[in-house]
């Protein structure tokens, strides 16, 4: 069943729709004038998926408990890549042009990872993409308590460490997703914006499905077929997630939150225009880097996905120097870090906003 979102307007301005509708035109002109982008999927397609499948395979042709943890290690960076670059396209609808064929990909995609992908699209499309850093809007801001960084809530006391606990407690964030937040979600009505009346019949059997299948592949089948004890694919498994969760939390989080991103404040309305709110609470990393779009499948290029989430990250690189453009001729620059720097910038935030109800200043245009 569809969630019912609480429908809760931007500011509205003439002069910033105008500008996005100049970047829009020269986006969508850019992106004709491109060749070979079916090839370019197709070919990185084949390249992360034998990578995965080589490094899978490695689990069962390793005869050392230090070639176990590397392949295992090396398959859990494999399939979370492979994930970045084809799973949120999918979800978007950006690679094929039949929504049941990216929907029956996308779930298959996050079925290898073990996550629900049916609870994370409707999440992720009905509450991030409408309202990115928005209490009670957006989704990804249910951290479970532990974690504070909207300027709008009083922390807690335990949040002046969560500077020095919150890296320490990302370590665990995968397991944490697949093993426990997907079945609390699943029985939760309210989530964010969103409001979940019953699932059908046929998302319980997913998500059963899948949770069984990834324990088969990658937990009994192992133990079944290599001359390796529970306790060494167990540890194999668990360091795997612990350095997948690392690099996953911290790519998503400095997508959003880093030092200059913005938190805007509702009330009647979200006290800034649409595009004004998405170019503000997103962070670019390397946004013109066509090696560093290859790894992270745009998510490197996160003020281009929010303006335009249904256009395959291939494009990112090209339709970041046009956005870039378009922008700083405006006088508006948007927020951008390098990788590492994102991550230590999400750290000082962390810092910030859990000592005190900070605010944060929006010089992209609020109004």
């Amino acid at each position: 069943m569809q969630p019912i979102v609480n429908i809760t307007r931007h500011t509205k301005n003439e002069t910033h729709e105008q500008w996005y509708r100049e970047i829009q035109q020269s986006v969508q002109a850019e992106v004709k004038a491109q060749k070979n982008v079916k090839l370019k999927l197709t070919t990185k397609a084949a390249f992360y998926g034998l990578l995965s499948g080589a490094l899978y395979a490695a689990i069962f042709w390793a005869n050392t408990l230090g070639g176990l943890m590397l392949a295992y290690i090396g398959f859990g960076f494999a399939i979370l890549l492979l994930g970045f670059n084809f799973a949120h396209d999918l979800s978007h609808n950006a690679i094929f042009k039949s929504k049941t064929l990216n929907n029956t990909w996308f779930e298959i995609l996050y079925g290898l990872l073990g996550a629900n992908g049916y609870l994370w699209k409707k999440r992720h499309l009905h509450s991030h993409h409408h309202y990115p850093n928005v209490d009670d809007h957006d989704a990804d801001l249910e951290l479970g308590g532990v974690i504070h960084l909207s300027p709008h809530q009083p922390p807690k006391p335990i949040h002046r460490f969560q500077h020095w606990y919150g890296p320490l407690l990302y370590a665990s964030y995968t397991l944490y997703w697949i093993f426990y937040k997907d079945l609390v979600y699943f029985f939760r009505k309210k989530q964010a914006n969103l409001y979940f009346e019953r699932h059908s019949p046929k998302e319980w059997t997913k998500l059963v499905a899948f949770k069984v299948f990834y324990i088969s592949y990658l937990v009994i089948t192992p133990y079944v077929f290599t001359d390796f004890g529970w306790l060494a694919i167990l540890g194999a498994f668990g360091l795997m997630h612990v350095l997948m969760s690392w690099f996953l939390l911290f790519t998503f989080l400095i997508t959003h939150h880093v030092e200059k991103t913005i938190y805007p404040e509702v009330k009647l309305r979200i006290n800034s225009s649409w595009m004004m709110h998405q170019i503000g609470s997103s962070n670019d990393f390397h946004p013109f880097s066509r090696i560093a779009n290859f790894i992270f499948g745009g998510f490197n290029c996160h003020v281009a996905h929010h303006l335009f989430p249904n256009l395959c990250h291939i494009y990112y690189p090209t339709a970041s120097r046009i956005i870039y453009a378009h922008l700083i001729a405006r006088d508006i620059v948007p927020n951008q870090t390098g990788y590492f720097e994102g991550i230590w910038s999400h750290i000082r935030l962390l810092k910030r906003s859990g000592n005190f109800q900070h605010q944060v200043s929006d010089n992209l245009g609020t109004v």
